[in-house]
Formats: C-alpha cells, sequence, structure tokens
C-alpha cells in the first residue's frame, strides 16, 4: 500500500461528530435548493410547461431508490468513500476507480456553477450591477468565495455542520414566503392544467430534475464522523429528500400559478427569482430572496468541498489516488490535502471557465446531471453483486429495488445520448477519457493491502 506521511498514520475522521440533525441539515443543504431552483424552475418550463412540478416529484422516484441503495451498502460497509469502495468491491479495481473519478468530477464541475451564483448574487445584492456582469469581478468574488469555504470545512465537522443549520434555515424560510405570496397573489392553488406542455423536451427535464436533487449523498460521506454510522446517515437521506420534494414541488408550483409557465419558459436562460421577486415581494423582499440564493450557493459550496474530500481520501487509503491525499489534520481531524487540492482546482477550473466562458452555469448542468447519473447507476447495479449469495431474507432491499433504480437511470442515459446537444455529452467524454488515463496509472494495492 502506498505509504502515508507518518504524522498522518493512525488519526481518522472525527467520530460521532455528527447526529441525525446535522446529517440531515447536510444532505439538504448539499442540494443547495434555493440556488437549484432559480436555475432549475424556468429551465423545467420551457421544456415541459405546467408539468414542471410534475417532473420534479416524478424523479424523485428514481433517486429515492437509489438513496435505498446506498443504505444498504452503507449498512454493510460505512465508509466516507460511498460509491467507490461499494463499487471496487462489486466489481473490481478498476471500475470502483472510475466510479470514484466521476464522483469527484462531477462536484468540481458543479463548483463553478455554485461560485458563479454566490460571486453575482452578491453583487445584486449590493447594488454592483456594472461588476455583476464582469468577468473579472465575478472570477475574483468566486475565488474568495471557494477559498473561505474551504477554511470552514477544513476546521472541522462541527463547525461546517453549524454553519449549514444558519444557512439552511434562512434559505428555506425565504423560499416559503415566496410560496406563500405567489399563491397568493395568484389567487389559487388548483393544479395547473397541462395544456401548456413547452418545447416537450422531457428528458432534458428529468436531467434538470436529477440535477436539483443531487447532493443528499453528503449524508453518507459524513458517515464516519456520525454517531451509529451504519444507521443515521441513511435515514438523514431519506429525510432530506422527502423534505425536498415538498419544498420544490410547493415552490414551482408557486410560480407556475403566479407567472404561468409561458412566462417561465421565457426567462429560463435567467434566474426567475431574479427576475419575479421585485414585482412579487417588492424591492426589500426581492434583495432577501436574492440573499437566499446566495446564501444557498454558499452553503451547497462547503458541502461539496466536504464529501469530495472524503471521497478522495477514501481512495488514497486504497492507492486510488497518491497516499498523501489520506493526511488527516491532527488538529480538526479534517483530510488536509485533500480538501486543499481539490479546493485549488475547484479554483483554477472556476477562474479559467468564467474568464473565458459566455454561459458557465448551462455550460455544466447537464453533464453534471450525466455524470451524476452514471454513479448512481454504478451504486444501483453493485448491490445485487456486492451481496452475492447474501440475497436471503432481503430480496427486496438486494435485488428488487437495485435492479429498477438501475434500469431508471440506464433508461435516462440512453435516451440522453439521443435527445441532448453534444456539449455535455463531450464534456462528460473528456471527463471519462481523462480519468480512464489517471486511474489506470495508477497502481493496484499488495495483496491484503488498501482495504482499511
Amino acid at each position: 500500500m502506498t505509504i502515508i506521511d507518518s504524522r498522518s498514520r493512525g488519526r481518522s475522521l472525527r467520530k460521532d461528530a455528527l447526529g441525525l440533525g446535522s446529517s440531515t441539515a447536510i444532505g439538504i443543504a448539499s442540494t443547495a435548493p434555493a440556488y437549484s431552483l432559480a436555475v432549475s424552475v424556468g429551465l423545467l418550463a420551457g421544456y415541459v410547461g405546467a408539468a414542471a412540478p410534475v417532473v420534479l416529484a416524478v424523479s424523485a422516484v428514481p433517486v429515492f431508490l437509489v438513496v435505498l441503495c446506498f443504505r444498504e451498502l452503507n449498512r454493510a460497509e460505512p465508509d466516507c468513500g460511498t460509491t467507490f469502495p461499494w463499487t471496487e468491491k462489486a466489481f473490481g479495481i478498476g471500475v470502483g476507480r472510475m466510479v470514484g473519478w466521476t464522483t469527484v468530477m462531477a462536484c468540481l464541475l458543479v463548483m463553478s456553477n455554485l461560485a458563479q451564483v454566490a460571486a453575482v448574487y452578491t453583487y445584486l445584492l449590493l447594488g454592483l450591477d456594472g461588476a455583476a456582469d464582469s468577468r473579472l469581478a465575478k472570477a475574483g468574488l468566486g475565488v474568495v468565495f471557494i477559498l473561505l469555504m474551504a477554511v470552514l470545512a477544513y476546521r472541522g465537522i462541527r463547525i461546517a455542520a453549524t454553519t449549514q443549520f444558519i444557512l439552511l434555515t434562512i434559505e428555506v424560510l425565504a423560499l416559503l414566503w415566496f410560496a406563500v405570496n405567489a399563491f397568493s397573489e395568484a389567487g389559487t392553488v388548483s393544479i395547473p392544467a397541462f395544456s401548456e406542455t413547452g418545447d416537450g423536451s422531457w428528458v432534458a427535464a428529468v436531467l434538470v430534475a436529477i440535477f436539483v436533487y443531487w447532493g443528499w449523498d453528503s449524508s453518507f460521506s459524513t458517515n464516519e464522523e456520525t454517531r451509529d454510522p451504519g444507521r443515521t446517515p441513511a435515514i438523514a437521506a431519506l429525510v432530506a429528500n422527502g423534505f425536498l420534494v415538498i419544498l420544490y414541488v410547493v415552490v414551482a408550483w408557486a410560480a407556475v400559478a403566479y407567472a404561468g409557465s409561458a412566462a417561465l419558459g421565457d426567462i429560463a436562460d435567467d434566474d426567475f427569482f431574479a427576475v419575479l421577486s421585485n414585482e412579487l415581494l417588492g424591492t426589500a423582499g426581492g434583495k432577501l430572496l436574492v440573499a437566499a440564493v446566495l446564501v444557498s450557493a454558499l452553503a451547497s459550496t462547503q458541502t461539496t468541498i466536504l464529501p469530495t474530500a472524503r471521497t478522495m481520501l477514501s481512495m488514497a487509503r486504497r492507492d486510488a489516488f497518491p497516499g498523501q491525499f489520506a493526511r488527516i489534520s491532527s488538529r480538526y481531524q479534517t483530510p488536509t490535502v485533500s480538501t486543499w487540492v481539490f479546493a485549488g482546482t475547484s479554483v483554477v477550473v472556476y477562474a479559467s471557465l468564467v474568464l473565458t466562458s459566455d454561459d458557465v452555469l448551462a455550460d455544466s448542468v447537464a453533464a453534471v446531471s450525466l455524470l451524476v447519473s452514471l454513479y448512481y447507476l454504478a451504486t444501483a447495479a453493485a448491490v445485487p453483486v456486492y451481496f452475492a449469495g447474501q440475497w436471503s431474507g432481503r430480496i427486496l432491499q438486494r435485488v428488487v429495488v437495485p435492479v429498477v433504480a438501475a434500469a431508471s437511470f440506464v433508461g435516462v442515459l440512453v435516451l440522453s445520448v439521443i435527445d441532448v446537444s453534444a456539449g455535455p455529452l463531450i464534456v462528460v467524454a473528456v471527463v471519462l477519457v481523462i480519468g480512464a488515463a489517471i486511474m489506470f496509472s495508477m497502481k493496484p494495492p499488495a495483496e491484503g493491502e488498501g482495504r482499511q
């Protein structure tokens, strides 16, 4: 096994640091509810019209099935690397490494989205519209936010959890306020008529929905730091998803009822909160909603760093990354090299994209959704293989649910290849080719090693 610095040998992540509430908050905050709704509701309305709330509800079903797959695997092996060690054991080191790489790259791509939104919304909140349009200003502030959230993530999981509680409370209250006012102005809470179906791009809509739910698996990524690691993360993830389904459907429904699907579709390329909030809530209310989206992006930036650093740490334990990535701080009991390398790489990727691309958000949402679908598929497919010969008494959990979940994401991926534009597919192909070159160049663990 790769030799790890002696100063890190024997150290572990902080045990019993998180309870059910903290783990749930991290799972919800990782999805960035306000940010996710801000960038998705207009797109969904453009793709499927008034059916946007229905797509959000239906798309939660395969995601819920994947949560059950995570639960089953986590009960057997609570490892902070989650999909990486589970698929490695099921399918071998090559597949495991590629799944781990896919997970890390999905997180790296979404960091640019989050940093961009946080920077733009800060300038809008301060009335600095010129800076919000300046690539250099957005790049500078986004970099500051990434580094600030990395510091908070590095300072310890308890500080991170406390930060998430505060930020999440602010954004959820603001979203509910928006929904109540939207329904009140619309004068109805009836189910919207589906006579307007937008472009009818159902596959693209499902990909967007998968993107907005992604993040709950952070509850599993912090399993080694959670009380009762084999049980608590699963409960937290299930509660998080149940909460998100209700929140997403209610807010999307309120937006459709208030503005209409056609109007929302017309502003699909913009954040619909920014367009509608001042008209609905007044200037002060609009500012509060802008602040909520800013808070949401910052919270998710931190909760993206947390699980990714732990995935890289787990991969280093098993020789899929250099051994230095397994170093753990003696003071804070958090990953050191993994945290800072991921933050540094995120800074480089974000700055490069924002300075050269005219549409950072749209360039990566579909690509991230495809990568997420790939590792969800791999995790679901791993369950029956992982538990081969151990199906008795748990045939539903270890065969039926995983097969249905895997089939769902196979369908999404196949239809995506047919229906989605070439840009996201090229991004995914490049990520996988680079990943294969790097992952298969790493030496395999020696016999009996790499299984901490």
